[in-house]
């Protein structure tokens, strides 16, 4: 799209050639490799959100503080939107907020992100940047934690219901130490809001093969023990 390679122009000016200044990320380089429908679009930069209001500022294109303190922000030209995050690495987590500080090295950014198949970038000209073999696991239905799961699960909980999300999506069947980690660690649910459970629920009971939770018993198990209001399962089918 022209607003996209507007933005790339933008990010590059200045900069040396052969320097990684932003990269697809995301939901949409996997929607990219699956050949499927691509909605929202992720990048990843090396720019901080001072660095890109200045990049911009003399643009069409508007920047809106959307997630600042997460060193997110959303461009917008006319109804385009694109969100763009500056390259991350955990200072402090405790299993609700991270406390972050900005890096530049793309490799410090994937180690700090949830799955593998999460962790996959893709550059404006369509070469893959792939430091936890995501590829592959996309490539194979595999949904795995980076690293040790129940480091993973304990920096933020939600991650245990972006598991279940994610392996439903996908048809992926998690290991026995992933299931393992999830139970040990299934009260930390209770330490986030309500409104961030709410809204992961709300993409879980929008996937179109949803039913496949009942042949996949450890989930549905897990699953049931987070939202004991929901009953029935089985009705799916």
């Amino acid at each position: 799209k022209k607003e996209i390679k507007e933005i790339f122009k933008i990010l590059n000016e200045g900069q040396p050639s052969k320097q990684r200044n932003a990269m697809f990320v995301g939901g949409c380089v996997r929607n990219f490799l699956e050949n499927e429908k691509i909605d929202d679009i992720d990048i990843a930069t090396i720019f901080s959100p001072n660095e890109l209001k200045k990049k911009f500022q003399d643009t069409d294109i508007k920047i809106v503080e959307t997630g600042i303190e997460h060193g997110s922000v959303t461009l917008i030209k006319e109804n385009y939107k694109v969100e763009i995050t500056t390259l991350r690495r955990d200072i402090k987590t405790d299993g609700r907020h991270a406390e972050i500080d900005y890096t530049n090295s793309w490799q410090e950014d994937s180690d700090r992100r949830d799955f593998t198949i999460n962790s996959i970038y893709l550059s404006e000209k369509g070469k893959v940047f792939d430091p936890q073999m995501g590829s592959q696991d996309l490539k194979n239905k595999i949904v795995k934690f980076i690293g040790d799961p129940n480091l993973r699960i304990t920096e933020d909980y939600l991650r245990i219901l972006r598991l279940i999300r994610f392996s439903i999506m996908y048809n992926s069947t998690p290991d026995n130490s992933t299931i393992q980690a999830i139970k040990t660690n299934i009260n930390g649910i209770k330490k986030l809001s309500k409104e961030r459970i709410f809204l992961e629920l709300k993409k879980i009971i929008k996937l179109e093969n949803l039913h496949i939770i009942n042949d996949k018993n450890d989930l549905k198990e897990i699953f049931e023990v987070i939202f004991p209001e929901i009953k029935y399962l089985n009705r799916l089918n």
